[in-house]
């Protein structure tokens, strides 16, 4: 055998033994998660201002809800989540004239998913978003 012949066969081998070597590496690496869906929710209350009562309640990931009070109309917040939100507000306004409107908003990721007006006196001015909003 010549030495260039036993050169090839190297190469050959090396070539052979490198192509096995990354094959391993990129099959023993565990698949990356896609990063979570982050969501924009939107809630509003709008109408006379008066005495407000009221709050909203967000069930997030693994159904734990969270609630804040509304105290004021106007009201409006935004936020973003990175689970399917079902978001609720309950709100109810007292100390106004009546035939006054009051009204409630939930939009995700730019979309109106729950809306309502009242009249007061009056029911409650209540948007309760459905669970799967997407």
């Amino acid at each position: 055998m010549t030495w260039a012949a036993g050169r090839s066969r190297w190469v050959r081998a090396g070539g052979a033994l490198a192509a096995v070597l990354l094959a391993g590496v990129a099959c023993s690496q565990e698949p990356q998660a896609p990063p979570a869906r982050q969501r924009t929710v939107e809630l509003s209350v709008s109408g006379t201002p008066g005495a407000v009562f009221g709050q909203y309640t967000l069930i997030g990931e693994l159904g734990q809800p969270g609630s804040r009070t509304i105290q004021q109309v106007p009201f409006s917040t935004t936020f973003t989540v990175p689970f399917d939100p079902s978001p609720k507000i309950d709100v109810s306004v007292v100390g106004v004239r009546p035939g006054s409107r009051l009204s409630c908003r939930v939009v995700v990721d730019g979309r109106t998913v729950a809306a309502q007006t009242v009249t007061v006196p009056g029911p409650n001015a209540a948007c309760i978003a459905p669970p799967s909003t997407s």
